[in-house]
């Protein structure tokens, strides 16, 4: 079938054979064979024609591509100064970058734009304050080293995507909070102990 400038064969869900053009338009079209209306939907990507790279082959006293010697350079790579052509060009963070300069970008640790997943401390930091405490004893341990962590980790990214900073904060206030019980109590012992020992 054509419409559009979308060329494709779509076929009937009910019996499964060639649907008419008019299928593929607003309001849609009944099937020639089972009589069942049918309306598609085509994608713009589907009828969306890629357009080719431009560029212009070297001409003498022109900079020429430093990875294709017969096409003219457009730009230079930001990172490195190497000549690229439209073809070669990739367009990273703001500016013209070449393969080699993004693929050494893509070593761990060398490019927060590529990575795909990162570990939430913060979220480590809340989960070492809170679920020891209900425990009781295991928090006299975790809540040093969530404070400590959520210290840590409030003023950087844990995230790729934008993540509020109360987990961090949370953890602080609670870790504080079991801190503070803890030497109340810790407190409040050796006070029952000096009672006891005085005649």
């Amino acid at each position: 079938m054509t419409t559009a400038g979308f060329t494709a064969t779509l076929f009937c869900p009910c019996c499964e054979r060639e649907l008419p053009v008019e299928a593929a338009e607003p309001g849609g079209a009944r099937c020639y064979h089972c009589e069942s209306l049918v309306e598609a939907t085509v994608f713009p990507a589907a009828v969306r024609t890629a357009s080719p790279i431009a560029y212009r082959a070297l001409v003498a006293a022109e900079a020429a591509c430093f990875f294709h010697d017969d096409r003219v350079a457009a730009v230079a790579c930001s990172n490195c100064g190497r000549f690229l052509c439209q073809f070669c060009r990739i367009d990273w963070s703001g500016g013209d970058r070449c393969v080699t300069c993004v693929e050494a970008l893509r070593q761990p640790g060398k490019s927060g734009a590529l990575e795909s997943s990162r570990f939430h401390f913060d979220s480590l930091a809340l989960a070492l304050a809170t679920i020891p405490s209900l425990l009781v004893f295991p928090s006299l341990f975790f809540a040093p080293l969530s404070l400590g962590l959520a210290l840590v980790t409030i003023r950087r990214s844990c995230s790729i995507t934008p993540r509020s900073k109360w987990r961090p904060v949370m953890a602080i206030l609670v870790s504080l909070a079991v801190i503070g019980a803890w030497v109340w109590l810790f407190i409040y012992s050796a006070s029952l102990a000096a009672r006891a020992r005085q005649p």
